[in-house]
């Protein structure tokens, strides 16, 4: 059995079993946040049906479990989104293929990710084939939008549903990414997707803005007017684009909720690693409506920054309105 480590085993135990008592259905939803395992768990299917060695799960060493996991089996069909949707086009192509036996035995298994993705003429393509599937295929269909699917196609599926990992798992799977144990804190934090979390650590600026969010914090928290200034001279310099305006936000909501979390358990992990003594500080010395009025005015940010409206304005109000915030409460 293959010893790579997986993020859901309850869901891959269901399949040893269903595999192994030739218990399968022809089509499976799996719904979940990005980050959950969706993909890892239907490409260890596709070894599961495949290897040559199976015994309780694939082996993941031999030829066919390789090839599956490089994606190079003719069997093993993947399809995701091109550019923004998948395509009617893409879609009659993937039933062409649906015809045809399986290269190197009876059967085939596809796998579409995004499929909320899909444009309405090739949702209603793919529902034709769901309503009469032809020969052994197996088809597993990825979302992390469940509610934007048809009902027809939810109705001829068996939904699996996959669960968020802990913070503990996110944040070991970062580590063993080979990131430290400060900059693991502060991204599982900000994604449960670790593939995402790599992404953002590679940005030059990150770890200097995670500097400059929590001063800016300290700032507010003091009462200090020069929150608002901290805006143009510390802030705006090291956000160039709308993903990092919103990341601005998204860090500060790390040290909110990093309070928070501490007044419910001393013994609760922070985001802010660095800094957890002083947020055990804030968290003696803040009220649980103060720290929801400032969570309420970085969202209502976030929307704004959403609307395009100028991340200057935004930060400069919120810097604004927290202050008032402090001022009022303490």
């Amino acid at each position: 059995m293959s010893t790579n480590k997986v993020k859901q085993p309850s869901i891959q135990r269901l399949f040893i079993q269903l595999i192994e008592k030739n218990m399968l259905q022809h089509a499976y939803l799996f719904d979940g946040k990005t980050g959950t395992g969706k993909k890892e768990t239907a490409l260890w299917i596709a070894q599961s049906l495949f290897c040559q060695n199976f015994s309780q799960g694939p082996c993941g060493e031999c030829h066919t479990c390789l090839r599956i996991a490089s994606h190079q089996h003719p069997d093993v069909i993947e399809l995701k989104p091109d550019g923004l949707s998948i395509k009617i086009n893409q879609v009659r192509e993937l039933k062409q293929e649906f015809t045809k036996s399986g290269v190197e035995g009876r059967k085939k298994l596809v796998m579409i990710e995004d499929v909320e993705k899909m444009t309405t003429q090739a949702a209603n393509s793919l529902l034709k084939f769901l309503e009469e599937p032809d020969g052994d295929i197996l088809v597993i269909l990825m979302t992390s939008a469940k509610h934007l699917l048809l009902p027809t196609i939810l109705s001829r599926v068996q939904l699996i549903q996959f669960p968020q990992l802990s913070r503990e798992k996110r944040l070991m799977a970062l580590e063993e990414a080979g990131l430290s144990k400060e900059r693991a804190a502060v991204l599982s934090q900000l994604t449960s997707d670790t593939e995402q979390a790599m992404e953002l650590s590679g940005n030059e600026n990150l770890t200097t803005l995670i500097e400059s969010v929590w001063k800016w914090y300290v700032t507010i928290s003091k009462k200090d007017d020069q929150a608002f200034i901290f805006v143009h001279t510390e802030i705006m310099p090291l956000v160039k684009e709308k993903a990092e305006y919103q990341l601005v936000l998204d860090l500060f909501l790390v040290i909110l909720q990093d309070i928070l979390n501490s007044q419910i358990s001393s013994d609760h992990s922070v985001g802010y690693f660095k800094y957890r003594d002083k947020i055990r500080e804030e968290a003696e010395r803040l009220n649980a409506g103060t720290l929801a009025d400032l969570m309420d005015i970085i969202l209502t940010g976030k929307k704004y920054l959403a609307s395009n409206v100028a991340a200057q304005g935004v930060f400069e109000m919120s810097a604004l309105k927290m202050l008032d915030v402090m001022k009022e409460s303490l």
